[in-house]
This record gives structure tokens, sequence and C-alpha cells, in this order.
């Protein structure tokens, strides 16, 4: 499941860093690579993701757009130069990345939020003391300026020892790469994903040198991958269920709308629920829920599933009729009541819940959900598919009424 969340969360910053990898690459896109506009087209697009990502109160990715740019203001600008400093920069800029891909830094108005762009500046007044030595000069005070052997010096300590045969530089960066990987397996997100992109995009922008005007399309890349990744956490907001990660409510609403001809919607319900929540605690409620979920996804067949609301779900069945889905919706049920679900909280519950169970291995314990489905399709007196789910929560209805752990149809 992690791995079909992490291809999910990479799906569209990976395609917008395709996209720029072919700009950078392509013959075809020549022009455009030596276009007038094209060495500023990257701090553009930083620029607007940094302001998007600072509305949307996202302050790591405004780090990571900042990193980005000046990446793309020392490879255009110091490596050039001086191109001494570039094995440090080379050491640096992936686990500045890799830094910001965990949660939020905390906030500016703490002593320990001004560490993270502390450091960040601290880095770029040394590349800066490192490539210009006037420069450190003059805004320095009158220090003396860095030696210029110190950028390679510190470069090759920071980087780990190249194997037979394979550059120190790639090294590095495969390593930051597998980091970046490892937690975007362990917990899939759109915006590690773009970091992940970033990454490699970034790899490309500095070590690609092939090509001339390639780098401002790697770091295009970079900053539309975390603009990508925006978009894609705001739809996720707007129509995915956090708890679940099924479709949630405005997305039924969508789907209801489009609906045509023949089809059925089932509503479904975990029996009891309440007890759950009032016997071991709102922890165990969402255990619950997410279990209830997983195993309505794998059964559903050709059935959607949405989260409808509380412990309720909703399957949608486009083109089909009650005779269609009926055994689809007795392999849900069967599902979920074949699947025990172990308790991990530390406390047992004083009073025994309302549902069949005993204990694990271990001492643990141990119960059996159940869930109530009802059905509906449309007809003579409920046409449009608000009529229909609502003849369908009446089977429901029906379904709780004779026994609960039951798929009851409207009549």
């Amino acid at each position: 499941m992690s791995l079909r969340r992490a291809l999910l969360a990479l799906s569209a910053p990976g395609g917008v860093a395709l996209l720029a990898w072919w700009m950078a690459r392509s013959e075809a896109a020549s022009p455009f690579r030596h276009a007038s506009w094209a060495p500023e087209a990257p701090y553009l697009v930083l620029g607007i993701v940094a302001l998007l990502a600072f509305c949307f109160h996202r302050i790591n990715l405004v780090y990571v757009a900042g990193v980005l740019a000046g990446t793309c203001a020392a490879v255009g600008f110091l490596v050039p130069e001086a191109p001494r400093v570039l094995p440090l920069l080379v050491a640096l800029v992936p686990w500045n990345l890799v830094l910001f891909m965990a949660d939020n830094p905390p906030s500016l108005r703490t002593a320990s939020g001004w560490l993270r762009p502390g450091v960040l500046a601290l880095q770029a007044a040394i590349l800066v003391g490192l490539a210009r030595p006037a420069l450190w000069i003059e805004y320095s005070g009158g220090f003396d300026a860095p030696p210029a052997d110190l950028a390679l010096a510190l470069g090759r300590s920071l980087l780990p020892a190249g194997w037979p045969g394979v550059s120190p530089a790639v090294v590095a960066w495969g390593l930051a790469g597998a980091v970046a990987l490892i937690r975007l397996l362990v917990r899939p997100d759109p915006f590690r994903a773009a970091i992940l992109v970033s990454l490699l995009a970034v790899a490309g922008g500095v070590l690609d040198r092939e090509v001339p005007g390639a780098s401002s399309w790697y770091f295009c890349g970079a900053g539309l991958a975390l603009g990508a990744a925006l978009v894609q956490h705001s739809y996720n907001l707007a129509y995915r269920d956090e708890l679940t990660g099924l479709p949630g409510r405005r997305a039924l609403m969508e789907a209801l709308g489009r609906l045509r001809g023949r089809y059925v919607l089932a509503m479904l319900d975990v029996d009891h629920f309440k007890n759950f929540n009032d016997t071991h605690g709102h922890d165990v409620g969402d255990q619950v829920l997410r279990l209830v979920a997983s195993r309505v996804r794998r059964a559903s067949g050709s059935g959607q599933p949405f989260r409808y609301g509380g412990e309720e779900f909703t399957l949608v069945f486009p083109g089909k009729s009650l005779e269609d889905v009926m055994e689809t919706l007795e392999e849900v049920r069967r599902a979920v009541e074949e699947t025990p679900m172990v308790l991990r909280g530390p406390d047992r519950p004083r009073q025994k819940p309302s549902t069949r169970g005993g204990r694990s291995r271990d001492g643990r314990k141990k119960v059996t959900l159940t869930i109530s489905i009802g059905a509906a399709t449309p007809n003579a007196a409920a046409r449009t598919p608000d009529q229909v789910l609502k003849n369908a929560d009446q089977a429901l209805y029906r379904a709780k009424q004779q026994g609960r752990n039951r798929v009851c149809a409207a009549g």
C-alpha cells in the first residue's frame, strides 16, 4: 500500500520533472535553452513556488525553493569563475534538500526556528567567500580570505570516499537519494515526492555540464515539481479523506453528478462503532475505520469506494444492476468479518464490547468487526442519484433492524 501511495505521490512532480528533462536534453528544445529569458526562468518559477508555499504554510518548501535558487545562482555565477567550489557545492546541496523532507520547521518566532535559515546563510557565505575572496574581505571587515584550496579540502572531506570507478559526487547524490526514497516509502506524501524529484533534477543541473543552457531547465523542473506537489496536496485536502485514504464526500458528490443510465449505490456502516469509541477510545475507532476502508477497497470489485462520513462508506457501481453487484457486496461484508482486529492499546477495556472476539497468543484483545450494507438502483420513484442514495440508506437501516452484518437491497 505504501508503494502504491508513493507512486501516486510521485506522479505529478515526476511528470513535470520529466518534461523539464526533455527540455534540457532534446535537440527540438534547443531554441528554448538559448532564449534570452532562459537564465532567469528558474528564479521566476522558484519565486512563485516559494510565494505559494508560504501562503499554504509549507515553510519547508519555502526553504527548499531558496536552496534551489541559491544552487542555481552558484552554478551560474560562482562555479564558472571558481571551479574549486564545485566539490563543496556537490557535497552540501543533496543533504540540504533531504533535511527539509521532514515536517515544517519551528516558527521564526522561536530561537530554534532561526537555526535552519542561519545554517543556510552560513553555507552561502562560505561558498561566496571561497569563490570571491575580494568580496569576502570587503564585507568581513578586513579578515583574510579563505585559502583557495579550502573549498577542495572541505568538499573532499564531506563527500564519501568513492568506490572504484564511481565518482564521489555520484555517491553523495546516490546516498541522499536513497535516504529521500526511504522517507517517501515510510510516509508517502506529495511534498516528500517533490523533494526527491527535485534532488534528481538538481543533480542534472549541477553535474550535467555537457549541454549549454540545460542547467536552467533542470532547475525549472525542480521548481515545477514543488509546484505540482502543492497542487496535488490541495486536491487531496479537498477530495481525499486523510484518515482512510479513500476519496471523500466532495469526490462522491462529483461522482454522483456524472452517473447516467444504470448504476448501483451502496451504503456501508460499521456495526457497533459507537461501542468501540466509548469502550476503547477514538484512537481504536480510527484503527477500525482504516481497517474497514482497506478491506472495502480490496473487495469492492468494479465499485468505487468513498468515505461518506463518520463510520459510513459508499460504493458506486456505474453501469451495473443489483443482480450484478450483490455477490460483490457479500464479498465485501465477508472480507470485513473474516479479518479480526488486534487491539494494541496498553489498557484493557473495563466493559466487554458487544462484538465477538478472543485473545491473540501474546494476550492482546482481538475483536471481530462486521458491517451492514444497503444497496439501491434507480427506479420510477428514485430517478436522481440523491434519491437513490437515500433509498440505499433506508436499505442500510433495514439491515440494521434485521440484526446487522447483512446486505439488504431497496425494494
